[in-house]
């Protein structure tokens, strides 16, 4: 059971709606409040830190998403270390799959390799957890290459997980998960962002789809193919190059 105490309104509605969203025992408590035998851990604030006489307590600092509080909270509930796996599934969209101590916390989809990146990022400094891994599913090559490369200097596991041998499914959260649960080989170096022919013409062809009268460049397709232009951004460029 989680406690939660705060004269933040803000943060406090914040807090129940994920709480209640996910269905997550809770119970709502003010500084004068006994604190009840089944409540595991506290979450409140730093500032109010001082005014919470119990031993699990999780602090919420500006900036911090509820979300990732709760998840910390669950985890401190079931003792002060603990570990972060993550499960990507590199494609079009991300999926994002967490686990804390084996336990699943969450999974879901970003759109783009960058947002997985600051993502990742983001939640393991408001974690505060003791050991990270990363497995990256090896789907996707280019996407998942500028994943493992942006996230290479974070003191985190990386591995890439062989996608070859897991069931197909139509959800990237689900699969990311999947690939959360396969040992996957550890990467220790950069991997090659250069692409190939096959994959610049694949973007080119997804140019076409988007807007039937324009084909992009070679070097407009390997510019999105690197992260630099979004495929709109490509468009854009080349219209006013054929008006030109």
């Amino acid at each position: 059971m989680i406690g939660v105490i705060t004269a933040n309104f803000s943060l406090y509605h914040d807090l129940i709606e994920v709480l209640r969203r996910r269905a997550i025992p809770f119970v709502s408590l003010t500084f004068h409040d006994e604190i009840p035998p089944n409540v595991d851990v506290v979450i409140t604030t730093a500032k109010e830190r001082h005014q919470v006489m119990f031993d699990n307590v999780v602090t919420w600092r500006e900036g911090c998403r509820a979300e990732t509080i709760v998840d910390k909270a669950l985890m401190v509930a079931e003792g002060k270390e603990y570990n972060i796996l993550f499960g990507v599934d590199p494609g079009d969209t991300i999926g994002i799959a967490i686990y804390g101590n084996k336990k699943l916390l969450r999974r879901f989809v970003v759109q783009s390799p960058e947002m997985a990146v600051d993502f990742i990022k983001t939640y393991v400094r408001e974690m505060d957890a003791r050991q990270v891994t990363v497995r990256v599913g090896n789907g996707a090559r280019l996407v998942r290459n500028r994943m493992i490369n942006a996230l290479a200097e974070e003191p985190f596991t990386i591995e890439m997980v062989d996608e070859a041998d897991l069931p197909g499914v139509d959800d990237d959260a689900v699969a990311a998960s999947m690939i959360a649960m396969e040992q996957g080989v550890e990467i220790t170096t950069s991997l090659s962002l250069e692409p190939k022919e096959g994959e610049i013409r694949e973007v080119q062809r997804l140019s076409r789809i988007k807007n039937g009268n324009i084909t992009i460049s070679k070097a407009l397709a390997r510019k999105v193919l690197r992260g630099d232009i979004t495929l709109d951004e490509a468009l854009q460029l080349q219209q006013e190059k054929n008006h030109g």
